[in-house]
């Protein structure tokens, strides 16, 4: 059942990207989606948020789900969890430390710009 349902949710990602989303091996996740393994309760919290959709749903204890409604929340681009744990953090920061991030990126970007002309 719930191999049936991440091969549905799926769409257009691949094994690999949701699979570096969670942090495993892309065979690793292949083995859920072919019901060889079955995933652990973080990493099935994991697929849920990713995809979301509940727990129960990827369980088969909820009924068909619209997934056109249920998007991926990372639909366009992936965001490495190191990353996205990063963002988050900025987000909260004082805009004074924000503004600071802003200047090192500039100069990162323009150091990458020479280097690469």
């Amino acid at each position: 059942m719930i191999g049936d349902r991440l091969k549905k949710l799926r769409d257009k990602h691949t094994q690999e990207d949701i699979a570096q989303y969670l942090g495993i091996s892309r065979s690793r996740y292949s083995h859920y989606e072919n019901e060889r393994s079955e995933p652990d309760n973080k990493t099935l919290n994991k697929l849920a948020d990713f995809f979301d959709v509940s727990t129960d749903y990827l369980l088969g204890r909820e009924g068909e789900c619209d997934t056109k409604k249920n998007k991926t929340k990372h639909q366009t681009e992936l965001i490495p969890p190191l990353l996205d744990s990063f963002f988050q953090e900025l987000k909260e920061a004082p805009k004074e430390q924000q503004e600071l991030l802003i200047k090192f990126w500039d100069i990162i970007k323009s150091e990458y710009s020479i280097k690469n002309n």
